[in-house]
C-alpha cells in the first residue's frame, strides 16, 4: 500500500479527519474521491461528501465500491431528510446486488419515512431473509409494527432479536420501549425508554417517546383520581 494512503487511512481510523483529508488529497489512487467522500460524511459536510462520491461514480473502477457509494449517498440523503433521493440511491445499490441485506434494510427505513408501510415491511423481511443477524432490519421491522399498530407481539419479538444482537444500542432500547408503550405496558415501556434516554439524553426521538410516556402516565393517574 502507498505510504501516503496508509497514513491517510490511519488518520481516518483515528478520527483525525483534517489530517486524513490532507493525505487523501495527495494520493493518485482513483479511490481518492471515495475516501474523501467518507471523510466529509464523518464531518457532516454532506454537500462536499456528495460532490466527491458522485465524482468517484464517474470513474466506475470498483463494482463493490460503487454499491457502497450508493449506500453512503442514500444515508446522506436520509440524514438530510430527502427521502425520495435516498430511496433512489438504495434502489441503485439493489439493482447491482439484489441480495444486499444492508441495502434492503436501508430501503425499508426510507419507505417507512415515505409512509409506504407495506413496501417497508417487505424490504425489511427481505433483509432478514438474506441475513438473519441484521439487527437494524429486526429493529426497524419491530418499530414499524408498533408505530402503525399492526402486530404488537411480532413488534416485541423483532425488537428482542435486535437487542440480543446489540444489547447496548440505545436506538434498539427505544424501539422496545415504544413497542411496549403502544401495547399499553407502561412499566416495561419506562424501563427501556429510561435506559435509552440515559445513553442518548439529547436524542430528539427518544426524548419525544419518553415525554409521550410521562404524559400517558399522568393521564392514567388522573383517571384513577377522578
Amino acid at each position: 500500500m502507498d505510504l501516503v494512503l496508509k497514513n491517510a487511512l490511519s488518520a481516518y481510523g483515528e478520527a483525525d479527519y483534517s489530517k486524513a483529508i490532507k493525505y487523501f488529497n495527495k494520493i493518485k489512487d482513483p479511490k481518492k474521491d471515495y475516501y474523501l467522500g467518507l471523510t466529509y460524511v464523518r464531518l457532516e459536510d454532506y454537500t462536499t461528501a456528495i460532490m466527491h462520491l458522485k465524482k468517484y461514480l464517474k470513474t466506475e473502477v470498483d463494482y463493490q465500491l460503487i454499491i457502497q457509494v450508493y449506500l453512503v449517498l442514500g444515508y446522506i440523503y436520509a440524514q438530510k431528510k430527502e427521502f425520495i433521493k435516498s430511496k433512489k440511491q438504495f434502489e441503485k445499490a439493489l439493482s447491482l446486488d439484489f441480495h444486499n441485506a444492508k441495502a434492503n434494510a436501508a430501503l425499508g427505513f426510507v419507505e417507512y419515512k415515505l409512509k409506504n408501510y407495506q413496501s417497508a415491511i417487505k424490504s425489511l423481511k427481505k433483509a432478514i431473509e438474506i441475513d438473519e443477524t441484521n439487527a437494524t432490519a429486526h429493529n426497524s421491522l419491530g418499530y414499524i409494527y408498533a408505530d402503525i399498530n399492526m402486530s404488537m407481539e411480532e413488534s416485541i419479538q423483532e425488537c428482542e432479536i435486535a437487542l440480543k444482537l446489540s444489547p447496548d444500542y440505545a436506538a434498539y432500547m427505544d424501539s422496545m420501549g415504544w413497542a411496549y408503550y403502544k401495547k399499553g405496558d407502561l412499566i416495561k415501556a419506562k424501563e427501556y425508554l429510561t435506559k435509552a434516554l440515559d445513553k442518548l439524553p439529547e436524542n430528539e426521538e427518544i426524548r419525544k417517546h419518553f415525554k409521550d410516556l410521562i404524559l400517558k402516565e399522568m393521564a392514567k393517574k388522573k383517571e384513577t383520581i377522578d
